[in-house]
This record gives C-alpha cells, sequence and structure tokens, in this order.
C-alpha cells in the first residue's frame, strides 16, 4: 500500500510538472467518455433496464392480425374470449388511450386519459403515493366511475394536496371520482410521446361487450410463473383451430389463417421502433472514445520518449519492468480518472440539453438519468482505458537497450523506428474510426435531407390548429355536433386576419390508423389485391382543402351542397383511386361506410396527403363531410385556420371563439402546421444531430492526432531539414515532403475507413430513408472531407518546416 500511494503522488507529481501533456490528455478523454457515458445513459434507460413494473421479464403484448394488417387492435368480444379461455396468463389485461376533457380542478383541461380493465395497475406492483389502485370492483359495467391521478397532474392542477382523494371530477362531462395517485415518473402505456395522465377502468360488459369488428383494445398480458412464451404461442395455436371451427362469415372469429393472433414480449415491442438507433449511437461513441484514447496513447508514447533518461536510470539502479510498470499504470489511471470525472460533467450537462430538445422522441425518456450502472460503467471505461493505454510506451521500454538509452541521453533523445511507426499505425487508425463515423453520420444528413424533400400534400405555412373534443354528455347526437362545429367554422373564417377556416377528424401527417370496412360497389376482391377497407377516413367539409393547401387533381371540393338532406358524397385522395379504379376515373363511384346506410358518390379525388407518417407509404384516404357524418359524428376533432399574419398571434382569438360557443370545453395542442411538421420528424432530426455532433468531435480529436504526429515528425528531423536546406532544397521542397508524409498516412486511413464503412453501414438500412447505405456520393464527399482535414492539420507543421535556420539546425547537431 506504501508503493501505492508513493506510485500516486509521483504520478500526480509528474502529470503536474506537464501542464500541456496532462490538459491535452484530459480534454481527449473527457469528450470521449462524456460522449460515451451520455448515450449510454440512454441505451441503459431504453433498452436494458428492465421495465419499472414487477416481473416485466413475464410481461407479453398481445396482438390479432389480418392478411393485410400486421399488429392489430382487438376487439371486446375477443378480448373476453381469449382472458376465458387461456391458461398461460396470471393476468389478461386490456387499455386503450384516448384524450379526454377534464373538469374539476381550476378550469377545465384536456389530458390524454388510459382505460384500463381492473387487474392492469395491480398487475404492475406499483403502489400510489396515496390512495388505492383500481381494482376489478371498479371495472364492473354497474359501478361507480372512478380515476387515478399521475404525480404531475396531481401536483399541477390538484395542489399535491391529500384532499383530492374522494373528489368528483368531470371526464368528458361524466361523474369520477378520483380514489389514487400513481407515484413520481410512474407510466403506463410507456414508450408513449403523448402519456397518460389519469387512468379509469373500461368497465366491458361481458352480455354486452359490442360488435367483433370494432378493434380497439390493446392488451398486455403477464405470464404465468415458469410458462415461457413460446407455450403461450402454442396454446393460442390450439384455440385458434378450435374458434376456427366455429367461424362463419358474420361471427368473424380469430383464425389461424385471416385473423391470428401474435405475442412478442412487452420490453421488445416498447424500445423495438428506437433499438436500432440506440445501438447506432453507442457504436459511434465507442469509435469517438476508441479515437480520443489512441491520441491520449500517442500523447504517452511522446511523453515517454522525452523520458528516457529517466526511466533508463531507475532501471539502471534495480527497478524491474512490473515496478515501472505499475508506476505507468497508476499515472495511466489517475490521467483517465481525471479526464473521466471531466467527462461525467459533459454528459451530465449534455443529458440536461438533450432533454430539452427531442426527449419526447425517446420511449422512456422520463427514466433516463445517471445512475451507479451507469457510474459503474464510466469508471470500468476509465480504469480499462488508463491500464491498457498507460502500458503503451512498455512495449518501447522493454526494446531499448540500457547502454545505448544511457549514452544517447547526455544529447536529445530520439524515437525509434518502431516507436514511429507504432505512432503512425495509431493515427492510420483513428482516421480510419473518423472516416467510418463520418460516413455514418453522411447517410444520415441525406436521408434526413430526402426526408425533407418529401411532399406531404398540403401547405403548412401560416396555417395554426387546434384540438377540440366534444363530451357524449353534453353533445350526445350528431345534431349537436353538426351544430357546434358549424359556429367554429363560421365564426372563425371572419375572424380578422384570417383567410379561411375549417374542420377535421385527424390531423396529418401522423395519425392513428382507423382500418375501417368499406364497401366499394362492383368491387371484386383479387388474390393479393386490396381489400375493401380504408386505412383512413378523415370527416371534414367545406374549406378544408383549400385551407390545408391540398390540390384537387379531379371533380370538386366539398361544398355548401353537402349538407343535411343532400345526396350523400365522400371524397377520396389519388392512393385511393389508383387501388380501386386503376386506369379509370373514380368520380361517380359509390362507397358505402362501414357496410352500412345509404350508397355514397365521390365527386372529387385530391393530392395524396401523407397520414401515417413522413416516411411512409401514403394510405388509402376516404373524406366524408362531416354534416352527413351520421353515425359517426365528429366529436373528437381539429379546428384549422390560415392565416393573413402570423397564426401565432392568432391563438387568443381562436380561443375566445370557442370559450364564447361553450366555455367548459379547453383547447389542446395549439400548434402552427410548421410545428407539427416538424415534430413529426423528431426522431430522426434528434438521430442526426447526434450523429453530426459525435462525428465533428472525432474529425477534430483526429486532425489533432495526425497534426501531433506530423508535428513531432518535423521536430525530430529539424537537423534533416537544415541540411536539405543549406544543400540547396527550396521551401517547396520541403512542404511538400511533409504534406506527403500526412497524405500517405492520410490515404491508408482513408481505404481501411471506406472497406469499414462498406462492411457496417448496411446495419443501418432501417434508419435511411430514400437512399442507398452505399450511397457513393457520401462515400467520396466524405472521404474527401477527412482527406482534406488531414492536410490542414499537417499544414502548420510542414510550414514551421520549411523555416528551418540551416546555421541553428547544423549547430544543434
Amino acid at each position: 500500500m506504501q508503493t501505492f500511494w508513493q506510485d500516486l503522488r509521483y504520478g500526480v507529481r509528474m502529470l503536474r510538472n506537464s501542464p500541456g501533456f496532462t490538459i491535452a490528455s484530459v480534454i481527449c478523454l473527457a469528450l470521449g467518455v462524456g460522449a460515451t457515458t451520455a448515450i449510454f445513459t440512454i441505451v441503459n434507460a431504453v433498452l436494458l433496464r428492465p421495465l419499472p413494473y414487477a416481473h416485466a421479464d413475464r410481461l407479453v403484448r398481445v396482438y390479432s392480425e389480418f392478411p393485410t394488417f400486421k399488429k392489430f387492435w382487438v376487439s371486446a368480444p375477443e378480448y373476453l374470449e381469449m382472458k376465458n379461455s387461456a391458461r398461460s396468463w396470471e393476468s389478461f389485461e386490456g387499455w386503450v388511450n384516448q384524450g379526454v376533457n377534464l373538469a374539476g380542478s381550476n378550469e377545465p383541461i384536456r389530458v390524454t386519459a388510459s382505460y384500463l380493465t381492473g387487474g392492469l395497475l395491480p398487475s404492475l406492483g406499483v403502489q400510489p403515493v396515496i390512495g388505492r389502485l383500481l381494482t376489478q370492483e371498479d371495472d364492473a359495467p354497474t359501478a361507480p366511475v372512478t380515476a387515478v391521478l399521475s404525480y404531475g397532474l396531481w401536483q399541477r392542477s390538484f395542489g399535491g394536496t391529500a384532499a383530492v382523494l374522494g373528489k368528483e371530477i368531470l371526464l368528458n362531462g361524466q361523474k369520477c371520482t378520483l380514489v389514487g395517485v400513481m407515484p413520481k415518473g410512474f407510466q403506463f402505456p410507456p414508450g408513449e410521446t403523448d402519456p397518460a395522465e389519469i387512468w379509469s377502468p373500461m368497465q366491458i360488459d361481458p352480455a354486452k361487450p359490442g360488435s367483433r369488428a370494432s378493434h380497439y383494445i390493446s392488451v398486455i398480458a403477464m405470464l404465468k410463473p415458469g410458462v415461457g412464451i413460446y407455450q403461450a404461442r402454442d396454446e393460442m395455436k390450439q384455440l385458434l383451430a378450435q374458434w376456427n371451427s366455429q367461424d362463419t362469415a358474420k361471427r368473424h372469429m380469430l383464425n389461424l389463417k385471416n385473423h391470428p393472433v401474435v405475442m412478442f414480449g412487452f420490453q421488445d415491442e416498447v424500445v423495438g421502433g428506437v433499438r436500432l438507433a440506440m445501438l447506432m449511437l453507442l457504436a459511434a461513441v465507442g469509435f469517438v472514445l476508441l479515437i480520443a484514447c489512441v491520441n491520449v496513447a500517442n500523447l504517452l508514447l511522446a511523453r515517454a520518449e522525452s523520458r528516457q533518461r529517466e526511466i533508463a536510470i531507475r532501471k539502471a539502479i534495480g527497478a524491474a519492468i512490473g515496478r515501472l510498470a505499475r508506476q505507468f499504470i497508476t499515472e495511466g489511471v489517475v490521467l483517465s480518472l481525471t479526464g473521466a470525472a471531466a467527462g461525467l460533467g459533459l454528459a451530465y450537462l449534455g443529458l440536461k440539453l438533450l432533454a430539452r430538445s427531442n426527449a419526447t422522441s425517446i420511449p422512456r425518456a422520463n427514466e433516463i438519468g445517471i445512475n451507479w450502472t451507469v457510474l459503474l460503467f464510466t469508471v470500468a471505461v476509465s480504469l480499462l482505458t488508463g491500464i491498457a493505454f498507460g502500458l503503451a510506451p512498455l512495449a518501447q521500454l522493454i526494446a531499448a537497450n540500457l547502454h545505448d538509452t544511457l549514452k544517447s541521453a547526455a544529447s536529445r533523445t530520439t524515437a525509434s523506428v518502431a516507436s514511429n511507426q507504432f505512432r503512425r499505425i495509431l493515427v492510420v487508425t483513428e482516421l480510419a474510426l473518423a472516416l467510418v463515423l463520418l460516413i455514418g453520420t453522411g447517410l444520415m444528413i441525406r436521408a434526413f435531407w430526402k426526408l425533407q424533400e418529401v411532399q406531404v400534400g398540403i401547405q403548412p405555412d401560416r396555417v395554426l390548429t387546434m384540438r377540440i373534443a366534444l363530451p357524449q354528455a353534453v353533445y350526445p347526437d350528431n345534431s349537436r355536433l353538426i351544430q357546434f362545429w358549424t359556429m367554429v367554422q363560421q365564426r372563425m373564417s371572419v375572424l380578422p386576419g384570417v383567410e379561411s377556416a375549417a374542420v377535421m377528424s385527424g390531423l396529418p401527417p401522423m395519425r392513428q390508423l382507423n382500418a375501417n370496412d368499406t364497401q366499394i360497389e362492383g368491387w371484386v376482391q383479387r388474390e393479393g389485391g386490396p381489400i375493401q377497407n380504408m386505412d383512413y377516413w378523415q370527416i371534414t367539409g367545406p374549406k378544408y382543402f383549400e385551407t390545408m393547401g391540398i390540390r384537387l387533381i379531379e371533380g370538386r371540393y366539398f361544398d355548401d351542397r353537402d349538407g343535411e338532406g343532400a345526396p350523400l358524397t365522400v371524397m377520396v385522395n389519388q392512393t385511393t383511386a389508383r387501388a380501386y379504379w386503376p386506369g379509370q376515373s373514380a368520380i361517380g363511384h359509390r362507397v358505402k361506410p362501414s357496410f352500412q346506410g345509404d350508397w355514397r358518390t365521390i365527386v372529387g379525388v385530391v393530392d395524396d396527403v401523407k397520414n401515417g407518417g413522413i416516411d411512409k407509404p401514403t394510405g388509402t384516404e376516404l373524406y366524408i363531410p362531416y354534416r352527413q357524418a351520421t353515425g359517426f359524428g365528429l366529436r373528437n376533432g381539429y379546428a384549422v385556420l390560415r392565416t393573413k399574419v402570423d397564426p401565432i398571434q392568432m391563438i387568443a382569438s381562436a380561443r375566445n371563439v370557442i370559450r364564447d360557443i361553450d366555455s367548459s370545453l379547453p383547447v389542446s395542442a395549439m400548434r402552427t402546421m410548421d410545428d407539427v411538421l416538424s415534430t413529426a420528424q423528431a426522431r430522426p432530426r434528434f438521430l442526426t444531430m447526434l450523429l453530426s455532433l459525435f462525428s465533428g468531435v472525432a474529425l477534430v480529436l483526429a486532425a489533432v492526432g495526425i497534426y501531433g504526429v506530423i508535428s513531432y515528425s518535423v521536430a525530430q528531423r529539424t537537423s534533416e531539414f537544415g541540411i536539405r536546406i543549406a544543400m540547396g532544397a527550396s521551401p517547396v521542397n520541403v512542404l511538400g515532403m511533409v504534406l506527403r508524409q500526412g497524405l500517405i498516412l492520410g490515404a491508408i486511413g482513408v481505404a481501411i475507413g471506406a472497406a469499414g464503412a462498406l462492411a457496417l453501414t448496411r446495419l443501418i438500412r432501417g434508419l435511411l430513408f430514400g437512399i442507398s447505405s452505399f450511397d457513393p456520393m457520401t462515400f467520396i464527399v466524405m472521404a474527401a472531407a477527412l482527406t482534406a482535414v488531414t492536410l490542414l492539420a499537417c499544414w502548420a507543421p510542414a510550414r514551421r518546416a520549411t523555416r528551418v535556420d540551416p546555421i541553428v539546425a547544423l549547430r544543434y547537431e
């Protein structure tokens, strides 16, 4: 122990006596360790850490499927059949999320609610802060409606007092009693961009569960102890085979062929969409850490050469190789831990910035934070770095001849050919790593640029959107709904500064799939062709297309002719027209939504509007006038304004219109259409931003590395340059000689990096939009950029070489 403290004091003293070396090394390590720690923190919270529920490893997500729809919801009758029949489950529960109006706090607000079956919250093993959980008794069809609050909503709207228990509120106009508050940070379902803040029982009536064709319930189940997911799948296949024998066209039973059931681990389903992106970021920061460590290794090698006399004397007086190795390791560990401490500070600041930028684009973002796992990871990485690169000069020490070292120590020391070669290898390595990262980033930037070029089908400039929900208790029938939306459109359209106003049911470009059955007159099903089902229904009215800037392809827009009592009409998008009436006009053809009611005639075809995401193919879409939407009226919708001024200036006026019509209605999600589109691109933008940041750091570190090697080489060759200049070599000759040395290293690094990128970039194909992972332009541009940076890094030492004074150099020699 005494020896250790002696080594520690000596190592600290040596680092303090070499401030330039110490600062440079700590900065390199801080950048590498800080970036790695920040991303590992995210990956640990999102991918590695189990979901914060009891027995999270036994939780399974259950879906139904159709030939054309994967991972679909289940209907209430299907849910009850599976719950009552399957024996693999300890619990089998469901939920459905929807926006609700909450009244009874300070003022009416719009929040996201999750309606659950009674056993769901108890199965998660999470206890409330105050009160109790929802139970099976609350889920009975005749039970009083109850609810539990999220911690944030409790604090924000109810003052965080225990008096909230037993308080009566209104959920969408329905009386509801608050019975509990969930703990801080609790989320269910997890991974939502708009998380639920209140939970209430679903209260399915087993005697009247509703239509088998109405799929809306998300299902989570917990396996019994000792039962695996494969056993549960086998049992479900046996049940489906039994139900298949009872299936008829009218009964719409679950079956193996056309309506199977699939199941997957719950955590995989929550984070599966970002797994590849997270692993890519982790690999990217791993490259940054390696480049930083290579730079530190080069610095340590250079420093070891400057300490040859000291090391040789210690070796001559009896210091064993093991003793010297321990000293090197101690100095390396002190250096790496210092860099790690600075890196942790950078990681903490970086995570704060990330949380403010695009936290909602990452599932489980509320769980991200530096904990003991992250601290242990940082310490482990730092210790390994310190040990590995602290020993880097030892190979040179072992190979060195003690007599020659002491004899040459009286004059300046020179590096051996082997050590120079090793240093060049390190620089080539970091250049290759930097190019792989640059090419990956270049591909992501090009893909993101391609995403910006996608035509979403609307003109978003000067458009304001807002969400409004009409509770069943206050607006019980379609006539009341029509009256409300008509007043909204009329009053908003005459506001000063408004060009036009409209209403609609779904806000593009990211809508929840409707997948509604729609009968097509005269349609004959073909093998592999579309079925009589529309991906999206858009309930709207006059001026919607003009307000959103949607181009008319054929026919006409909705207008006052499409009101109550008039012939029923619809419009379709181009994708629908091509799918069902290829090579002919869709105008005049008829459809029947939900296979019910009278036929509706198509009066217009409009340009495709992105409805399932900007990077996804446009789905089929049916437009229905809200004044003719009997049976599926516009209860939850949006008002949109195209303005003559900055749309932000119209927020107060638009809100006042709704307040004048019905003061009990909250208006939520008031955003410009530009902001809506920006949010739709949040995840790829977030990933591209981080990769660009890491690539910039890697490029700077690589430039510093090659600068250090060339600069050190110039210092070693001072006498050589002096002799060459004395014998007539021009500054241009010397400049070219030094730049050539850097270019050779750069060319080797580029060649190796390009080969590595060809092998690795194919792994990120799933993250690229509109380009190939082998995009030649990206490879060429990034290779050229790295070569240019290499030349730039070599320029300063090369210019220094041309200024060598032959007299001074020869006198020194």
